[in-house]
């Protein structure tokens, strides 16, 4: 007789851990819930009786989170800046002002950064954060040349009555 072999199948990750870790770092910064106790009646309350958070669904997880931040934990992390979206550099004053120029001229219709950003990438291919100053200096002369196609343009002729 063959002995049945058994075959472990490799575990998928678990797609909640994250969720997890995050219910775990906002609960250290809730000093009312140090206490296990404590904790595990808060979990009960707000996850429907589940005192564990192995145990619960996303959907209790994120009341969780929610309770959490209405116990006091911050929504973003304390230190937390927002990236910086430019270097701020001469060229990027450059190009800033050519496309703010280009937008008076009424040749850009979306003088936003996120305009600019998408302009860049698709002449240049990188990101702006990321910008070589050789590929700078071709957006700057691109620019130049949309200004310049601008403001020679001659202006529509109105037929005469």
């Amino acid at each position: 007789m063959t002995a049945a072999r058994t075959v472990k199948k490799p575990q998928a990750p678990d797609a909640l851990k994250p969720l997890v870790a995050k219910v775990q770092t906002l609960r250290r910064m809730v000093p009312a819930l140090s206490d296990e106790d404590t904790w595990r009646a808060f979990l009960a309350v707000n996850a429907n009786g589940v005192t564990s958070t192995r145990a619960m669904s996303e959907g209790q997880l994120c009341t969780v989170v929610e309770a959490l931040h209405q116990a006091g934990a911050p929504r973003k992390a304390p230190g937390a800046k927002a990236p910086a979206r430019y270097a701020d550099t001469a060229q990027m004053a450059m190009i800033r002002a050519l496309w703010l120029e280009l937008a008076e001229l009424g040749a850009v219709k979306d003088r936003s950064e996120a305009a600019l950003s998408a302009f860049i990438k698709r002449q240049t291919r990188q990101d702006v954060g990321r910008l070589f100053p050789s590929s700078a200096a071709a957006v700057i002369e691109a620019l130049k040349s949309w200004r310049a196609r601008v403001t020679t343009a001659s202006p529509p002729e109105v037929p005469a009555l």
